[in-house]
């Protein structure tokens, strides 16, 4: 009896090895399934690369080959102007030698056939025919002189162009993030003369972005700019959502903090776009202030939260620090949203740099003190989001602290 009942077991035991056995086949062979396709995923995106900068070293070419044909093509009507010039002085120097024969003949002794006034005329059509021909050359000379000109310009663009291989930095104004009605996309480029183009969901459809185009889309808008030599930035993406859900009213947008919704205020106190934001305020006195408009002064959750946007970055626009977008090199506070990139993706100006803002949070190490956050107009790239500082009182005044509200 006891090896009847043994032996089912045992067949069980080896049936569930078996199986085991198999689904770890099953899941090996799923693993290597993804590791094929990402490699191969991989390897389409290094072609596609490899594509584009194939098209942009033909586009490259083509306009070397333009420029040097037109060069060609000057530099031949400049032969031929030069060719044409040397014929008539060649004229002019045989009309001279006619002209100084008529004079000899027009001194030799005068006879009774000779009439004055028939000479005098002669002398007068000669005179005509000589002035008429120097004119003729001197506007030949002013025609050659501007063709060089034009030529000598041809040849510094072509030389400016060989020398400049520094693409151009471009903008996308407004930034990326949620906006609640529509807005108007434009290209900045840091050079003078600079084309720049967006195209709308993918790069297969640039257009001209120095007037602004109007949009109205959740989803992706590239964009690139070129200078006057024919250097190209590469491709940029930035993400909009249009959304249409705004509860927080006039000058606010909500921003997700711990499970809960808080309506943060877009702007340094008083909230109001160009406007001075208010400095020299104790702690005390912007939370009474808060208070007093059915608000509260931020905690610093909240007040880090609204910075970092929906990606978590670590300053407003970005991971890493740069200089151009937000107040933070300068010798005093800037209006609020005079800078149009210092925007966090849920829509608070001003919050890297500008001002140092109170927070209704205490330092841990510090009770007695409260926390200021995002750094200055003069802090460089410690404006970050998870910049702070505790070493101020509730009561004192500072000329680099103001702060926003919550609600």
């Amino acid at each position: 009896m006891a090896n009847n009942t043994n032996t089912p077991n045992n067949s069980a035991k080896k049936q569930n090895k078996k199986n085991g056995k198999r689904n770890l086949v099953i899941l090996i062979l799923m693993f290597l399934l993804l590791v094929c396709l990402f490699v191969v995923q991989c390897q389409l995106n290094k072609v596609k690369q490899q594509a584009l900068e194939e098209q942009k070293l033909a586009e490259l070419a083509l306009r070397q080959k333009e420029i040097l044909d037109s060069l060609h093509a000057e530099q031949a009507k400049a032969d031929s102007l030069k060719a044409l010039e040397d014929a008539r002085i060649a004229d002019s120097l045989r009309l001279a030698d006619s002209l100084r024969l008529a004079d000899s003949l027009a001194n030799l002794p005068k006879t009774p056939a000779i009439n004055k006034d028939s000479l005098k005329h002669v002398r007068d059509s000669i005179r005509a025919e000589r002035k008429a021909r120097k004119d003729s050359i001197d506007a030949l000379a002013k025609i050659e002189k501007a063709k060089q000109d034009s030529l000598n310009k041809l040849r510094a663009a072509d030389s400016l162009r060989n020398s400049d291989k520094v693409p151009p930095t471009a903008e996308i104004t407004p930034p990326a993030g949620r906006y609640y009605s529509p807005i108007k996309l434009k290209v900045k480029c840091d050079e003078i003369k600079c084309k720049t183009f967006v195209s709308i969901g993918d790069t297969l459809k640039p257009q001209d972005a120095s007037k602004g185009i109007e949009y109205n889309k959740t989803g992706s808008v590239f964009f690139f700019a070129e200078d006057s030599v024919g250097n190209r930035s590469a491709w940029e993406e930035a993400k909009y959502d249009m959304a249409s859900d705004n509860v927080c009213g006039k000058n606010a947008y909500p921003v997700p903090v711990g499970g809960k919704t808080v309506c943060v205020d877009a702007y340094e106190y008083p909230n109001q776009p160009d406007a001075t934001p208010k400095d020299m305020v104790s702690q005390e006195e912007a939370a009474r202030i808060c208070k007093n408009e059915g608000k509260h002064l931020c905690t610093i959750e909240e007040w880090q939260a609204a910075c970092r946007g929906k990606d978590g970055f670590k300053y407003s626009y970005g991971n890493s620090y740069k200089q151009s977008k937000c107040n933070t090199n300068t010798k005093s506070a800037k209006r609020s949203g005079r800078k149009t990139q210092c925007r966090s993706w849920w829509g608070m100006n001003d919050m890297n740099g500008n001002l140092w803002e109170w927070t209704s949070s205490t330092s841990k190490q510090h009770p007695d003190k409260f926390l200021v956050a995002g750094g200055a107009w003069n802090t460089n790239n410690e404006s970050s989001c998870s910049e702070s500082k505790f070493s101020f009182y509730p009561q004192n005044q500072y000329p680099s602290v103001g702060f926003r509200c919550c609600k």
